[in-house]
């Protein structure tokens, strides 16, 4: 290994070799994804320990850097939140999340807003009728990173009870007073500022799927559609990642280079046997389905749906949060983060 004392080799390719060197530097400089081979990742970091339901875990990331994830240990509650401050390798102790103690829930989603500010949307239980239960959204703000939330809102419920309002992914924030919330029976438009609501673009519901803007502004849909008109208007797109079947359990994201990302759960049985992600690299035109980047493999059935959930800690690193409810892992069934080197996801 050269040291500072070492005598510096003779250049024997001149400028040629020196223009080459520099063309490299620069390459490097402009992508961190050049040139890069996939990597051996990190073990996953264990946040709880016996858990079982819905557990159905969501994630963010603050402006600050700070991680904060919400999960329900078992069914309907504890409903749980816990935060990290040190890119996911030590979480707080999860403790109840303070809107939802006395509320049976099915899980949410997180969303980080422009300002900072962090929405956390759930879908509450509740019953029309004897014997009959159905579910509305609820959200609530925080202005300081997931230390404290604000008093909860709740969106319409649908006018037939029979219909469930529910919501998995995180909003897309087009404007601030606009969000555009993916819900099961609907595809809402939301204007924090007055509490009124819209349809959005299209009159189509897209399901309990994720809707993502890249950074060129395209809007793509977990129903394998894609839109460069606001939503005004839809194109097919296939292939395209199995997004849409059981859309709550999937993901997709936007990340900031103008690449997604989409989860991808192969094998049999309720959680299938291992975790791949699926990349578009230009925009969402297409997927590179032929090159699966594999993120979870603990080589035997996963225990329950996993439920990957995924954010850019930086430019380098993907951290996901997800479960496995497989009892005889070491340690039990738990909610796990594991980072993911942003170099891994090139063909």
């Amino acid at each position: 290994m050269k040291t500072q004392n070492q005598p510096t080799a003779p250049n024997l390719h001149g400028a040629k070799n020196s223009r080459a060197s520099g063309f490299l530097a620069a390459m490097l400089a402009i992508s961190p994804l050049a040139f890069a081979g996939r990597e051996n990742l990190p073990p996953p970091v264990r946040i709880e320990t016996g858990v079982s339901g819905h557990i159905h875990p969501a994630l963010c990331i603050t402006a600050k850097g700070t991680l904060v994830v919400v999960f329900c240990k078992s069914e309907f509650k504890p409903h749980l939140i816990t935060r990290s401050t040190d890119g996911g390798k030590s979480w707080s102790k999860p403790a109840l999340f303070p809107h939802t103690t006395e509320t049976a829930i099915y899980p949410g989603s997180l969303t980080t807003l422009a300002d900072g500010r962090i929405v956390h949307a759930w879908n509450v239980w509740f019953s029309p009728e004897e014997k009959v239960k159905s579910r509305f959204v609820a959200f609530s703000i925080s202005s300081d990173d997931g230390v404290t939330w604000s008093e909860p809102k709740s969106l319409a419920k649908n006018a037939d009870p029979k219909i469930h309002s529910v919501i998995r992914h995180p909003i897309v924030e087009l404007s601030p007073s606009a969000w555009l919330f993916p819900l099961a029976d609907r595809t809402a438009l939301y204007n924090p500022v007055t509490g009124e609501e819209t349809a959005f673009g299209d009159p189509a519901a897209h399901g309990l799927v994720p809707i993502v803007r890249t950074a060129g502004a395209t809007l793509i849909s977990g129903k394998g559609k894609r839109s460069t008109d606001g939503g005004v208007t839809w194109q097919e797109v296939k292939p395209f990642p199995n997004v849409s079947t059981q859309g709550w359990r999937h993901e997709m994201i936007a990340l900031k280079n103008g690449w997604l990302l989409a989860s991808q759960i192969i094998g049999p049985g309720v959680g299938g046997e291992k975790i791949n992600f699926i990349i578009s690299r230009d925009d969402g035109k297409s997927w590179d389905l032929e090159h699966p980047v594999e993120f979870y493999n603990p080589v035997r059935p996963i225990g329950g749906r996993a439920c990957p959930r995924t954010v850019e800690l930086d430019d380098r690193t993907l951290g996901t949060i997800f479960y496995d409810t497989d009892a005889k892992q070491p340690g039990g069934s738990g909610v796990f983060f594991r980072t993911t080197p942003t170099s891994n996801l090139m063909p």
